[in-house]
């Protein structure tokens, strides 16, 4: 089980969730947006209860070991959290124009490093 500190306060939940609610803050903290996340917490009276946490670029998490607190059956009790997607801004095919430029460009960069193999940079003669 793992004590996690949170906007002040503290929840308790399962090594799987904290480890994935740290892997997708880590993953997208430089980030523009926020979201909301449901993920199960073990109340003070034993019972759990779904939590909606709104994680964004600045969320900081603060998790512990709690050794004293282990549950049979951790892992059905705390499901993973479902993550939205992460957002793709734009996907381009590279057209044929664009192909040749980048061929137009190695071809120029293949020049330049023949003639630094071979002693000259092609602006004077030495």
């Amino acid at each position: 089980m793992k004590l996690i500190t949170y906007a002040g306060g503290t929840i308790l939940t399962g090594d799987d969730v904290a480890e994935a609610l740290l892997g997708y803050v880590t993953a997208h903290s430089r980030g523009d947006e926020s979201v909301a996340v449901d993920i199960k917490v073990r109340e003070r009276d034993g019972s759990t209860r779904t939590h909606t946490l709104v994680l964004g670029p600045a969320t900081e998490l603060d998790v512990a070991d709690v050794a004293e607190e282990s549950l049979a059956g951790e892992i059905a009790l705390f499901p993973l959290p479902v993550f939205p997607p992460g957002r793709i801004l734009a996907v381009q095919e590279p057209s044929a124009e664009t192909e040749a430029e980048a061929e137009l460009h190695a071809a120029d960069f293949n020049e330049a490093v023949e003639e630094i193999d071979q002693g000259t940079d092609g602006r004077f003669d030495r």
